[in-house]
């Protein structure tokens, strides 16, 4: 009895720690890591998938040693990639303990996967990253105790030989060990095909104790992990997430990253709603012109979470925007499109932040061997697609994506566009100044979807124009919500941009509304802070007044 009540006392003892891991998890990283751990949650709730060993003796199966392959169709050369099983008799997906497991029952494997099954009939479902058509194989492992299959994945877009180099620009890692995190690191950018990622440090108290990639990118700086995870065909390079909120998710002047970083802007995290001590007092604007004058690239996170964003766009102080990277505070219309709206030019970007849960990247066409250096200048010049699905390619009058189009009068453009995606994206989308103009259907082309467009485009303004797909596509693999669009080409019009003075009137309204909650929230120790941080905001405000008035004359 002694020994039984013991049991149940350490039982007890092991539930209650790991509660209270998963209340630290979701605090960890303000609302993305919340969203991101309530979804894990809520499908492990909804997952039907069966453990394979599980599945093997409940059925009173043996098991079998199963070696998957995967082949890249034409070259004839092994790929990572993303594999599915299910049991055909269950209707299950199975859960591969051996391999690291992804979202919707999918695991990411390297080339070649030596794996545990129930020796029964099973289904096998293969991709390799957004290039590859979906091969699906069924394969009969009754009485067998070893097995091979091999899986031919036909690419039907080739993004390298066009010169295109995918990255994420916003990652970090939690609660794994050492050994995890490298092996994560290992398998899953190449099972996506992603070519660079900036694997990012952030600070909380207390939570960043189980934040993995702080000592990797830490390690970094000194010349160490980084670079020679980087020997693995993917490139790694240190970045940094900093930010300001006020209390533990509660918006604040916002989230910003630092790419290709040389050192650690301090403090990396500002304010006692992050770090539990301090001020408010420090704005991000300090930080972004430090990591500028390091010679780091500055990209704006979360959409439009957080004070600063305009106002930094406003002095000309950020690289790029990134969009759905853990976030949905805001769609195209209240991110990019304000800005391309007062004639600003405005790179498009994304990223993951808390782990690879979804298929989000960048492209840009980098010529000859890849650096980061290289990527981000294409990044900062325009030159960017994001997508998790859909391939894009899109010209105007031989344009390319970040160029401008001078003319001396109103105008015709010839528009030429195509999307190519695994999963049907519906449309492609023409959009001028913000509004779609023409749209062209997506049809089955074999395995995949495809859309060509061409429209000649009355252009009677200046303005920009974009391709992407709607955001009513539907889901990807992952079961992520699908989005796809090109950076802006710019037109002018008698050497006139855009401008439109409302947005510029709602954004002035919108800094006025954010100086009166930082005057009611912040903590500052004296008026020295509280002038640097509010002076940040009124230049913003100077700058939108500035240009209404010379727009006016």
């Amino acid at each position: 009895m002694k020994r039984a009540y013991r049991m149940r006392l350490l039982i007890l003892g092991i539930l209650v720690v790991f509660s209270l891991v998963g209340l630290t998890c979701a605090l960890a990283h303000d609302h993305t890591l919340h969203k991101f751990l309530h979804s894990q949650r809520r499908n492990e709730k909804t997952n039907t998938a069966v453990d394979s060993n599980r599945a093997a003796s409940d059925l009173d199966l043996s098991m079998c040693e199963l070696t998957v392959k995967l082949i890249d169709h034409d070259l004839k050369k092994s790929l990572p990639g993303l594999i599915r099983i299910t049991d055909v008799k269950q209707d299950k997906p199975l859960i591969i303990k051996e391999l690291i497991k992804r979202e919707h029952n999918w695991f990411a494997m390297p080339d070649v996967a030596r794996i545990s099954v129930p020796q029964t009939t099973l289904t096998i479902e293969a991709l390799h990253g957004l290039e590859t058509e979906l091969t699906t194989k069924e394969i009969d492992l009754t009485d067998k105790e070893k097995s091979t299959i091999e899986l031919s994945l036909r690419r039907f877009y080739d993004a390298s030989s066009k010169r295109l180099r995918s990255g994420n620009t916003h990652l970090h890692l939690m609660n794994l060990t050492h050994a995890e995190a490298d092996r994560y690191l290992r398998v899953v950018p190449k099972s996506d095909d992603l070519d660079l990622v900036f694997l990012s440090h952030l600070r909380r108290i207390p939570d960043e104790r189980n934040y993995i990639s702080n000592g990797i990118v830490e390690n970094s700086l000194a010349g160490g992990e980084l670079a020679r995870l980087s020997q693995d065909g993917v490139l790694f390079r240190p970045g940094e997430e900093h930010r300001h909120n006020f209390g533990r998710g509660g918006e604040g002047y916002g989230h910003v990253m630092f790419l290709d970083i040389v050192k650690l802007i301090r403090p990396v995290s500002i304010g006692p709603g992050i770090m539990r001590e301090g001020t408010d007092g420090i704005p991000i604007q300090r930080g972004i012109k430090e990591a500028r004058s390091d010679g780091a690239s500055v990209v704006w996170c979360h959409n439009t979470f957080g004070f600063e964003d305009v106002p930094n766009w406003m002095e000309g102080l950020l690289d790029a925007q990134n969009i759905f990277d853990g976030g949905n505070h805001g769609s195209y219309k209240d991110t990019f499109y304000r800005y391309l709206n007062l004639g600003m030019k405005v790179p498009f970007s994304t990223g993951t932040d808390w782990f690879i849960y979804d298929f989000s990247r960048v492209y840009v066409p980098v010529d000859g061997e890849l650096t980061s250096k290289k990527w981000l200048t294409q990044l900062a010049a325009g030159r960017s697609f994001i997508t998790n699905g859909t391939f894009l390619e899109f010209e105007a009058n031989e344009a390319q994506v970040g160029d401008t189009i001078s003319l001396k009068e109103p105008d015709t453009i010839k528009i030429k566009g195509r999307g190519e995606g695994r999963t049907n994206f519906k449309q492609l989308q023409l959009v001028f100044n913000g509004k779609v103009v023409a749209t062209t259907e997506s049809k089955k082309n074999d395995g995949h979807f495809a859309s060509e467009m061409k429209h000649t485009l009355t252009v009677d303004q200046p303005g920009w124009i974009t391709l992407r797909i709607p955001l009513e596509a539907g889901n990807n693999e992952f079961g992520k919500p699908m989005f796809a669009h090109t950076s802006p080409i710019y037109i002018e019009i008698d050497k006139k941009r855009i401008f439109q003075p409302e947005i510029a009137k709602q954004l002035i309204g919108e800094i006025e509304k954010n100086i009166k909650t930082i005057k009611e929230k912040s903590k500052f120790a004296d008026e020295e802070e509280r002038m640097a941080v509010l002076q940040v905001h009124r230049k913003g405000i100077g700058v939108l007044r500035n240009k209404i008035a010379e727009n006016q004359q």
